[in-house]
């Protein structure tokens, strides 16, 4: 299911936008795609991203009072780093600056249903298929969704894995290394250069003998006889990427 989040400070845009959402859920036969929730002001949605609620995407006004639409997604971004951003405003003043938060559209009011129609399935469309490059982490109390690329490796201690996202976070989960290959074994990019770490080769800064770097710098052991297979891996990986940027 997808989470949606609005906020507008005008009632009328809010109105208009929350019958526009009524009217794509009742026109799929799937009446759980996506639930919404709407917010008047960016304060109130802030407070309830920090209490733990965590949408997909968020639609979002620019010019409120009290906190501006600019500086929410600023927090927003603080909280989620994959969350679609989508600007909604009456104003194309701050365009270029949506970039530094990583907006995901930009859309000029008023929004009219087809517009928002072709947005809403693109974006369900995309998450889903993000959904499906991710794996879940279960503890004793959380449940937790780790994607792909921002996993930057793993390593197991004792009969905990821990997961070293790419922003420094770590999630701890129970496993064995077999669990840990087989979870991850659907992609391409990881290798196991240790019997205690798997790691991915998107996030490798450099290669020695006797470790990797990654780009985090955070040094991971090589065994040696694994030395040969990863530098090939890695080549093999490499180029093939070149080949997918150079013909896309």
């Amino acid at each position: 299911m997808l989470n949606i989040a609005i906020c507008d400070d005008n009632i009328d845009d809010l109105s208009n936008m929350t019958s526009l959402m009524n009217d794509y859920v009742n026109g799929h036969m799937d009446k759980s795609i996506l639930k919404y929730t709407a917010f008047q002001n960016a304060l109130d949605l802030i407070a309830a991203i920090e209490i733990g609620e965590k949408y997909d995407v968020v639609l979002l006004d620019i010019l409120m009072p009290f906190m501006t639409g600019m500086d929410a997604a600023k927090e927003i971004r603080e909280y989620n780093h994959d969350v679609k951003i989508v600007f909604l405003t009456s104003s194309p003043e701050f365009a270029v600056e949506s970039y530094s938060v990583s907006a995901y559209y930009y859309a000029i009011k008023p929004i009219w249903k087809e517009k928002l129609f072709i947005l809403l399935d693109k974006l369900i469309d995309e998450i889903e298929t993000h959904i499906k490059r991710s794996i879940l982490i279960k503890s004793k109390t959380l449940i937790t969704r780790i994607y792909i690329h921002r996993l930057e490796y793993a390593e197991i201690n004792g009969r905990i894995i821990l997961y070293h996202l790419t922003d420094g976070s770590v999630v701890e989960g129970p496993g064995s290394m077999t669990e840990l290959e087989n979870l991850l074994s659907d992609n391409c990019c990881f290798i196991k250069p240790h019997r205690s770490y798997i790691i991915n080769m998107a996030h490798i800064d450099t290669i020695s003998q006797r470790e990797l770097k990654m780009q985090s710098l955070a040094l991971v052991p090589i065994s040696k006889a694994n030395n040969a297979m990863i530098q090939a891996a890695y080549m093999k990986y490499s180029f093939k990427e070149q080949e997918t940027f150079n013909n896309p």
